[in-house]
């Protein structure tokens, strides 16, 4: 009876066994199987190509070059390219800086000194009142008024000298009107004869809102 129950529960065993082994097999069949439908759904849902904007924005040129420019508040103004005009209120004070109303800028270098100035337009201009905004006391004026119609602008200029430098005392002063605001314009030059030709750089690219 032993010799028969022997092989049968060893039989038996195997059996068991065997089982077990195609469950456990079945088992990771099936978890692979649910693995690649989670990737091919993921990957499904990835777009392929992407899309063109609807509207596509086209940045115009610059009308005008850059180099030796000034363009803030709401105006620009030419200048030589290697004096860069600054904002002198920031230097005074960063926390009041020029406005669109008012303002002042300067550039220096040891052969030229160059300032602009601009204030709201009273009920009537006079180009004297903007000339004393600018000059200090011990500038004086040495020429005659010049007037002249530079594109839409009426411009009012008169040589300086000397200046209130004694290293640069050769210069002029003109003011115009544009935009409703007063415009002033200053130079010193180490030579005579350059302040013309500057105020003719820097209206030459003149613009106002």
């Amino acid at each position: 009876m032993k010799k028969i129950l022997i092989p049968l529960l060893l039989a038996l065993l195997l059996a068991a066994l065997l089982l077990a082994s195609c469950g456990g097999a079945d088992q990771e069949a099936s978890d692979q199987v649910r693995i690649q439908a989670a990737v091919a759904a993921t990957l499904a849902k990835l777009p392929t190509q992407t899309p063109y904007p609807t509207q596509q924005v086209v940045i115009p040129p610059t009308p005008m070059p850059l180099e030796g420019l000034f363009c803030e508040y709401g105006f620009c103004i030419g200048h030589p390219a290697d004096l860069y005009l600054v904002d002198a209120s920031i230097l005074r004070n960063a926390a009041t800086p020029s406005t669109r109303a008012y303002g002042i800028l300067f550039a220096f270098n040891p052969s030229l000194f160059m300032q602009v100035t601009w204030t709201i337009s009273g009920p009537s201009y006079d180009y004297s009142v903007s000339q004393r905004i600018i000059l200090e006391e011990t500038d004086v004026i040495t020429g005659n008024l010049e007037v002249f119609l530079f594109r839409n602008l009426n411009v009012y200029y008169q040589p300086l000298g000397p200046t209130a430098s004694d290293l640069l005392p050769y210069g002029a002063v003109a003011s115009w009107q544009c935009g409703g605001r007063d415009f002033s314009w200053k130079v010193y030059a180490s030579q005579d004869g350059m302040a013309s030709g500057l105020l003719q750089q820097s209206l030459e690219r003149f613009r106002c809102e």
